[in-house]
């Protein structure tokens, strides 16, 4: 285990990595933060879910109060998303709490992957078409199910769920439905921050350390996106989650080919 100081460097660090990637291209709160802890303080699938969704409580805000004073937030389509979410997500963190590590990684790396071929071939898979108007809440509602399930179980949301979910139903163009996905998912991550540390799930030593790093990096990250074409965005958002979703799936497959 590294000393403390060292611990709090690196926290500080991750929660840079996070904000940036939360506010680019709303992939930063678990998405970037559960491997990251993983992998450099050597968290289990369960700490990292914990302090995931206890960052994102800083990141996620940040990201979507700078998103919202430039118009790209649609404070309806994000409260019909996260009542269903804020309900659900503590109640699948306790259910999925006994899973095993092997379980955890290839469920988080599914999930991103997915999310990523969904923003890269959006406009091969859906044309012109998106969800009649008649039946976007009920759409929403179901978006809001599948984001409780996926945030309390795996601790990701936003980026490889919410926006990709947006911009295929309703045809949002890709800032927009970040903003919507980062302000959609704080009930969810209040809800689950609770259970998790609740659970035992949360080291509230590094909780301040990685948030000020996720608040400076998501300010920087935002106002970068805003900045930026939307296809060229949407082409690096669903490649980088290909990428991280193939890791996880590729190293769990081949662990487990290894054991005896």
């Amino acid at each position: 285990m590294k000393r403390t100081g060292a611990r709090q460097a690196t926290a500080f660090f991750i929660g840079v990595v996070a904000g940036v990637g939360g506010g680019l291209v709303s992939l930063g709160g678990g998405t970037l933060v559960i491997p990251l802890l993983m992998g450099w303080l050597g968290m289990s699938p369960l700490n990292a879910r914990g302090m995931a969704m206890a960052v994102s409580l800083f990141s996620a805000g940040a990201g979507a109060s700078i998103y919202a004073r430039h118009g790209m937030l649609d404070p309806p389509v994000a409260a019909w998303v996260a009542v269903p979410a804020f309900v659900l997500t503590p109640l699948f963190a306790k259910y999925s709490e006994h899973w095993s590590e092997a379980r955890l990684k290839r469920g988080f790396g599914l999930v991103v992957a997915i999310g990523g071929l969904l923003v890269i071939f959006r406009d091969e898979l859906t044309g012109d078409v998106s969800v009649p108007e008649a039946w976007q809440q009920a759409y929403l509602l179901l978006v809001g199910i599948v984001e409780g399930a996926i945030s309390g179980i795996i601790g990701i949301s936003g980026g490889p769920v919410l926006a990709p979910l947006f911009v295929l139903g309703l045809g949002m163009p890709q800032q927009l439905a970040q903003g919507c996905s980062l302000a959609a998912r704080l009930p969810a991550v209040v809800s689950g921050t609770w259970e998790n540390a609740r659970l035992g799930n949360i080291h509230w030593s590094l909780v301040p350390t990685l948030a000020a790093g996720g608040m400076l990096g998501a300010w920087g990250g935002s106002r970068l996106a805003l900045a930026l074409p939307e296809q060229q965005l949407r082409a690096g958002f669903g490649l980088l989650l290909i990428a991280l979703g193939w890791h996880y799936l590729h190293g769990t497959a081949h662990r487990s080919h290894d054991k005896p």
